[in-house]
């Protein structure tokens, strides 16, 4: 039992690290978006 819940705590560990780099990419996209916006009014 003991390395079935060592391998789902990885797996919860690369589903955030997964989970942060999509977020900062949001992020970094919405941020490019509303400078290339504001910059061509």
């Amino acid at each position: 039992m003991s390395d079935l819940d060592e391998k789902k705590e990885t797996e919860d560990k690369e589903d955030s690290k997964a989970d942060a780099i999509a977020a900062v990419l949001v992020i970094t996209c919405l941020t490019v978006a509303t400078y290339i916006w504001v910059s061509s009014q």
